[in-house]
Order: C-alpha cells, then structure tokens, then sequence
C-alpha cells in the first residue's frame, strides 16, 4: 500500500463482502484483520482485496479465531471467524518495492545534471537548434520519471481503475504534466521544467527507501519476537536415546531434553533435572529463574545452566511465545480512534487537493499566460501535498510503542489500550501476588487456652484438611507448613467453599470453619475482648489472619506474611511522580492491607471486599469522575479488570490468552504497570507531535504552493523528509523506554 487512502479504500472493499462485520486495515504494517461469520469463504475475501488492486500474501499469519491466540477476548464465544492478511509484496512489517538501493545511486547520478541545469546550461554543442545539454537533461528526467518511478505510475493506473486517487495520483499527475510540458517546449520552443519533474522523482524514491528503512526498524522489536523460537528439540525416544526434530512435529506427552545454552523448544513441565533458565523473552527481566522437577518452562526460553528432560504439556502453534506474538500483532492490526479518525481524513484528502491543484493551475493560467508557469505551480502543490506523513503518524507511534512494551514484558492487546492509559489518573492495586508475592508462609499457629486438648499439630492437621482441595495461596501455605512439620491431613466431609470468606465441613462428627473474623460472625462463633486484641496485633505486622472453629468455639488462629515485592515500593512511587493516585484493594481485613499501604505509601486503602465486590468499588471509583485503572491477576479479578477503564492484569506466560485486562504484565513485576503508563502517555505523545507536524506541514505548505511561494523541488524534498521525520520521531519512544 502506498498512503492512507489505500488502507481506507482497502477497508471498504473486504467490508463490502456479505458477512464481513468488521475490518482494521493497518497502512504502517501492510496487515488487515477481518472478523466475518463463519459462511464466508476465505477466496471472497481474497478477491475483494485483489479487485481492489492489491495481492494478498496469506503466509502463516492466516488463522481461524477459534483455534488460535490471536482471537481478540471481545470475540470469545462468538460464532466468528478472524483471518490477518498481508497486503502487498513486502517482508513482515517492511514497506518495500519503490526502489532498490541500486536504484536509488542511478537515480542521484541521473539528478546530477539537472541540479546543475538550475544554476547553468553547458554549451556542448547543439542539433537541430536544440542544445545537446537540454537533451541529455530530457533523457535523464524520462528515466527518472518513466522507468525509475515506474511503480508510482502503476499506484495511480491501479486507483484509476477503480475511480479513485491516491498519493501515486499526486506523483503521476505532477511530475507527468511536467515532463510532458518540458517535452513539448524542448521541440517547439519555450520554458521547461525537466529538472522540477526529475528531482522530485529522486527525493520522492529516497524518502521512499528511508521510510522502507525506518518502518523496518520500528518492527524489529517484533521481527525479534518472531525469530525466537528454537529451531531444533532433542526428543527422548522409547528406548531413552535422542532424536533430532523440528519443535513444530512435537505432540503433549512428548519428552525433550534441553542443553545448556539452548532454547527450550515448546512450553512444557520438567520431569527431570534442574537448571536456572533466562525468560527475559517472556518477562523482560533479565535474572534467570530456578526450575526444578515439576516446574513450567517456556518455549524459546533459554537454559543458562545444567541439563533438564521436560514433558511437553501445549500443542505447535500455542506456547506463550505464540500467545505473545499474536497478542502484539492483533495489536498492531486493530486501530485506535484517533487512527481512525486520521485515516477518514486521508481518504478525502488527495479528491481535494487534486481540486485544489485543477484551480490553481487555472488561475496562474489566467494571470500568466503561462501554461509552463501555470503547471509549475499545480504541480508543487500536488507534490507538497503527498499523505504519507499523516497516515504514518498514529500506526507508527503505536508500532514502536507496542514493540517497545513486549521488550519490556508489557503486552499492549490494541491500540485503544495505550489511549485509554494515557488518561489514567487512578491506579487501584489488588493486594495479593500484584503487589505481594502470593506466596505466603504461615508465621503463627496459636490455639486458644479454652480450648482443650488442642495442639499446634491439630490446629494445622484440621487447617490442611480443609485447605487440601483449595488453590488459594493461603492454602499453599497452610500445607507447606503440614508437610514441614508432618503433620497428617484430616479427612473432611461435607466440605463447602464460601467465596471470599472461608471453608467450612465435618470433621470427626463436629462442622469445623477456616476463615476471616467476618465469616466467623455470621455463624455465630463470638470472640473476646483478648482474642481480638490478639487479632489486631497479628494485623498490625501485615500478618493476614485466619480463625479455626469447631461448631461454636474458637479452637485457634494461622496467621501468614506474603512479602511485598522487591520492587512494588518504586512502582507506587514512580506512578505518583506521573501525578497518578494509588489505592490498594484487598479481601484481607483493614489493619492487615493499611499495614502494607503504610510500608508502600499507599493512602488509600479498600479492605474487606469480596471477589464480586470488586468491580462495584471500581464503579464507585468511576462515580468519583475517577478514570480507573485496575491491576489484578487476570482471571479471579475479571469482573473489575472489565469494569475498569484500564485492565492490566498480571500473569505468568500461560495466562496470556485467557487474561482479561487490556493489557498484559508479564512476570508479574507492579513496576511494569507504572511503565505501562509511562509507555502509553509517550506514545500518545508521539502521536500528537506527528500529526501536529503532518497537519501542520500541510496547513502551511499547501496555501504556499498555490501563491508559488513553494519551488516544487524543495516541495518534493519536503514531502519526502516528512514520512521520514514522523518515523523518527516514533522511534524516540524506543530509545526513551530503555
């Protein structure tokens, strides 16, 4: 595609297919995402692209919604299908096909004499009363023009067929009427403007080559992304020897073992060995990770040290590499507000200039008499004109951004997520493995004195055998200090669940309860003036509480510490130095999260809630005028990451393509989410320079060019510099997030 414009009339021709319900064409990557009913056959689409005048290279970014990560999470369950298709002949993420760099060295050789030819005429001779210099000049501009710009010319013939214009339009009109006008004034006799038609072509084919150059190095974060994956796996056959496979043929079950220094080739669980494995692919944070028997390791991880065998536990095609790559491309793919908003612009844009330009020329006609002069000025008003720049502007500051946060373990689901982050001024944190370790281990069992014949042993025996069917971290905990003190686990009936309370069921004859003060209350379980000045004690350390219960009577208390993260204080600190407030929310009771609030600088503080009060504290929040941001785990926080004007849920690899935030913090580091919004509000930042300077450029330039204040050369060079300039100015935000 060569300008906005395309990408709009691109859209509007799949959109016309029956059963398509939505279309995001990407100008910056040459990629559309269609989402259409399952009745559509992938050949309709395919032609209604190429009758619009571009080919369509499937390649493997084809898919089926249903059966790969890439499925937006606001499609889940709907009897849709998504298919990506690159447009054009172009590498992934690469505008190419205007001009070789061979090309472009012909083409400033052949712009040599017609830079001269603007200061002075050699006299070489003559024939014919024609001057062997101007000839030699002529040759030079047909070459320029007709064969080294070639691929403009057949853009425009392209839009003609279908009763359209474009950017190659501009080009083809302006530099054609040029040459021809030169052409025919050479012969009869009269002013030309060959240079005018020439140099603009070579400043036209070397911004071309620049932005083909500075497109490519946006996409490397993703081009990175890409080639990540191993090329080899070293399966265990039946009889334990090895064999050589391409990753691609490996089934779940399948067992492979790593080397040291190689990458690991499908997401899977070791069975064998142990190593520390570098999942900064995944993560962004450089420090290698333990593993051991039964741990998760990740495709294209790399194994620092030692040797493992690990049991292939995902199929080809769904790793949490791929889950990663197809999160950034549907990223990519989809189109912000302000993107649309740019490209509804750009396909106006160029019918009007070209009217713009039709007057002009007609005036300076009148005024003249010139028809040299009259074209000259038309002319660079359609070269200043060109869109590129303004069609660049969004998707490349997005490009760039979304590259920059996957290097950074930031995985940005569409590009109306970095808009919604830039205007954040809340960020609610929940407590519990965000902005602690999730990992609690119990530091006090403490039995009552009234209740006899209770033990620490018994307090724990009773605790784990409730806690035995539960995945909570709690539970983990609890356990954990079982085995450590070999302790039995007792044999529950009757067990029930209450969510965000406790676990309640028989033992022994008698209904025992684990759980908070509250759940205790509701069954009518009373506790001392002493036992609850015990409780705040415990609170008061950041200690969450626990209370064991037989039938009516307190029989003792667990308490456990979850450490904060090491690097939870920063975050909280680097989000309010962006002017953003912080609260923290939790189910645990209020002493216990005011006592980790303290230690963070946190000064808000929602305890006590339930699961499914969450979201309604986020729509309190939001009742507040406050444009909230949620950061939770991804999956027992979805009501509030969905409520929330921002979701950024925290996970590990695996949780990729089930989270529910709108955007993804991989490895878990709350640093990650002030990052987030930094990256975001950069971005948007970006943005607003580029169109400014887009806008701006053709604001000023266009009105110059139609009072023939603008020489069409420096109109080509202008136009060719500012794809150029908005391309770099994107790339800023790369550099700044390092």
């Amino acid at each position: 595609m060569h300008c906005a414009s395309c990408a709009v009339t691109t859209e509007e021709a799949i959109r016309g297919v029956r059963g398509v319900t939505d279309v995001n064409v990407n100008y910056a990557t040459e990629r559309a995402t269609v989402t259409h009913d399952d009745g559509v056959p992938m050949e309709a689409l395919v032609k209604a692209v190429k009758d619009n005048g571009y080919d369509v290279d499937m390649g493997s970014h084809a898919h089926a919604a249903h059966g790969g990560h890439a499925m937006p999470p606001d499609h889940a369950g709907m009897s849709l299908q998504e298919h990506e298709m690159s447009m054009g002949a172009g590498d992934h993420m690469q505008h190419q096909g205007y001009v070789t760099f061979a090309g472009l060295i012909l083409a400033a050789v052949l712009t040599i004499p017609l830079f001269v030819t603007m200061f002075m005429q050699p006299d070489i001779g003559s024939f014919a009363g024609r001057s062997w210099w101007m000839m030699l000049v002529a040759a030079a501009t047909w070459y320029l023009v007709g064969k080294l710009g070639w691929k403009f010319h057949v853009g425009t013939w392209s839009e003609l067929k279908h009763h359209r214009a474009n950017m190659d339009t501009l080009v083809t009109v302006g530099t054609g009427s040029a040459l021809l006008w030169s052409t025919y004034a050479l012969i009869v006799g009269g002013e030309v403007y060959f240079e005018v038609a020439g140099i603009i072509v070579f400043f036209l084919l070397l911004g071309k080559y620049l932005e083909a150059r500075q497109r490519q190095k946006a996409g490397e974060a993703i081009q990175a992304l890409l080639s990540l994956h191993a090329k080899l796996a070293h399966r265990v056959k039946a009889d334990g020897s090895l064999e050589d496979v391409d990753p691609n043929v490996l089934k779940i079950g399948d067992r492979c073992r790593v080397k040291s220094g190689e990458r690991v080739p499908m997401d899977g669980r070791i069975i064998e060995g142990s190593s520390s494995v570098d999942e900064s692919m995944l993560t962004g944070e450089p420090i290698p990770v333990e593993k051991r028997q039964g741990d998760t390791v990740f495709a294209a991880t790399i194994n620092k040290t030692g040797s493992f065998v690990f049991e292939v536990t995902v199929e080809p095609g769904k790793s949490a590499l791929d889950a990663i790559v197809a999160t950034v491309e549907h990223a990519l793919a989809t189109k912000s507000p302000v993107e649309k908003l740019v490209d509804r612009i750009s396909s106006i844009f160029v019918p009007v200039v070209m009217a713009i330009s039709l007057g002009a020329l007609i005036v300076w006609l009148i005024i003249t008499g010139s028809p040299g002069e009259a074209i000259r000025h038309a002319v660079a008003i359609l070269i200043v004109a060109c869109p590129c720049a303004m069609g660049l502007a969004t998707p490349a500051a997005i490009m760039v951004g979304t590259g920059a946060g996957a290097k950074r373990g930031i995985l940005v689901k569409d590009g109306s997520a970095l808009e919604a982050a830039r205007k954040i001024d809340l960020v609610v944190f929940d407590k519990t493995g965000t902005l602690t370790e999730g990992k609690p281990t119990v530091t006090d069992v403490i039995p009552m004195e009234d209740a006899v014949g209770t033990t620490h042993a018994s307090i724990l025996q009773i605790a784990a055998g409730l806690e035995a069917n539960s995945e909570h971290p709690l539970a983990s905990a609890i356990l954990a200090a079982a085995t450590e003190k070999s302790v039995s686990l007792a044999t529950i009936t009757e067990y029930r669940a209450v969510p965000g309370k406790g676990l309640e069921g028989t033992f022994d004859g008698a209904v025992v309860r684990l759980g908070t003060e509250a759940f205790m209350n509701e069954n009518n379980i009373i506790l001392s003036d002493a036992q609850r000045a015990l409780l705040d004690e415990l609170r008061s350390a950041a200690k969450t509480v626990m209370l064991l219960a037989r039938d009516s009577s307190l029989l003792g208390i667990l308490a456990a510490q979850d450490r904060i993260k090491a690097d939870a204080k920063q975050a909280i600190a680097d989000l309010r130095g962006q002017g953003v407030e912080v609260a923290l929310l939790t189910g645990d009771h209020r002493a216990t999260a005011e006592a980790v609030a303290k230690e963070l600088g946190i000064a808000r503080v929602l305890a006590e809630i339930s699961p499914n009060g969450k979201a309604d504290e986020v729509k309190r929040l939001q009742a507040e005028k406050k444009r909230v941001a949620f950061v939770g785990d991804g999956i027992n926080d979805a009501p509030a990451l969905a409520q929330a004007n921002l979701g950024i849920a925290v996970g590990t690899g695996s949780d990729v393509a089930i989270a529910t935030g709108q955007i993804v913090l991989m490895g878990g580091s709350p640093q990650k989410a002030a990052d987030a919004l930094r990256l975001a509000r950069m971005t948007f930042s970006a943005i607003r320079q580029n169109l400014f300077w887009a806008f701006g450029y053709n604001v000023i330039l266009i009105p110059a060019a139609m009072f023939g204040l603008v020489n069409p050369i420096l109109a080509g060079l202008a136009m060719a510099f500012s794809s150029v300039s908005v391309l770099s100015n994107s790339l800023r935000i790369a550099r700044k997030m390092r």
